[in-house]
């Protein structure tokens, strides 16, 4: 029976404290190895605990969470999991957090303190889901050789992703350069109050402008469209006109926005769109990435060795659904080659 999983948990408040082993204390497979009140208490304590996956709070005194969390990946690289409580004025910050390595977070907004049980499924499910994963990698994995070049010019850009995904995001957009081509429309799975703040970091840190979508936007080069949470982005075509087009239906759907329902979208224009499937735990996207292979689409998947959670990306290569399977490093500078070069080749 393999060793139970070591959690650490950090936060100034008592009651979350103690709220998180109430609820981790029937799990089999978590053992919480110590409770810290600060980011000096965990590091003080770190090699004693060891712990595989580290819980924690960015609105603490002292050197606060930022900096513990760069503290923490410098010393001994461990997933870690944010525990959120602002959706609106602290939502830059847990979006800071996941870029400088955390794995994931959980809004406490969105859940009862006074009933656990939906706080403690969706606790496990992200523990169980970065545990062991190796955060310190940035590149790493092995290059497949490339598919055959299609034929033809791509006009649209798509990228799914959900846990592990807001950082390689960016490097894929990083390297698509300031001139891609097409514009991009990227489903990154969040709740709601945090993808504009996604979506401003990027903005402040690419050379492409980003924007988080609105309904009827128009589709221009260049651009990044990023989905908002809480409602599915899709591409409305009308002749050679396309703009995002967002919606709350269908409804009942593990996601919102999900990444299928983008995929989907392109299909009658497949041949002329290209989807990447990045890390994330679950399947969203994979089974839209099939119909888009199958009718002709340029498809790309994230390697498992660099993935933070090989669920969506994995579940895709299941599906024969990716063209190419890439690390993280390669996707980007991979899609401007296929995107430039492929529309030099229709224009001339």
């Amino acid at each position: 029976m393999p060793r139970p999983l070591r959690l650490a948990v950090v936060d100034d408040s008592a009651f979350v404290r103690k709220a998180s082993q109430k609820m981790l204390a029937g799990a089999p497979r978590i053992e919480v190895v110590g409770t810290a009140t600060s980011g000096e208490e965990l590091l003080a304590n770190l090699d004693r605990w060891a712990p595989d996956v580290v819980t924690l709070d960015l609105s603490m005194p002292g050197i606060g969470g930022l900096v513990t969390l760069d503290r923490l990946m410098a010393l001994r690289p461990t997933p870690v999991i944010i525990l959120s409580t602002h959706a609106g004025r602290g939502a830059p910050q847990t979006i800071e957090a996941l870029h400088r390595g955390a794995a994931d977070f959980i809004d406490k907004q969105e859940y009862s303190l006074l009933d656990f049980s939906a706080l403690r499924e969706v606790l496990l499910e992200k523990i169980l889901a970065v545990a062991w994963s190796d955060v310190s990698r940035h590149g790493g994995g092995t290059l497949a050789p490339p598919a055959p070049e299609p034929v033809g010019g791509y006009d649209v850009l798509m990228i799914g992703a959900s846990t592990g995904g807001p950082p390689a995001i960016e490097q894929v957009l990083q390297d698509l350069g300031a001139d891609c081509p097409v514009p991009v429309l990227v489903v990154q799975h969040m709740p709601q109050g945090f993808t504009r703040a996604f979506a401003d970091r990027l903005n402040s840190h690419l050379p492409l402008e980003v924007r988080e979508a609105d309904d009827g936007m128009p589709l221009a080069a260049g651009r990044v469209y990023i989905a908002p949470a809480g409602r599915h982005l899709r591409i409305v075509r009308e002749g050679e006109r396309a703009t995002c087009g967002l919606s709350l239906k269908p409804e009942g759907l593990a996601h919102r926005p999900a990444v299928d329902e983008l995929f989907l979208s392109a299909l009658p224009s497949a041949p002329r769109a290209a989807a990447a499937l990045l890390t994330g735990m679950g399947r969203d996207g994979a089974e839209g990435m099939r119909q888009l292979a199958e009718r002709g689409a340029f498809t790309v998947a994230q390697d498992e060795a660099t993935s933070v959670v090989y669920g969506m990306p994995g579940a895709a290569v299941n599906l024969q659904a990716a063209r190419e399977v890439l690390p993280l490093p390669h996707i980007g500078r991979r899609l401007r080659h296929l995107l430039t070069e492929s529309r030099a080749g229709a224009a001339g």
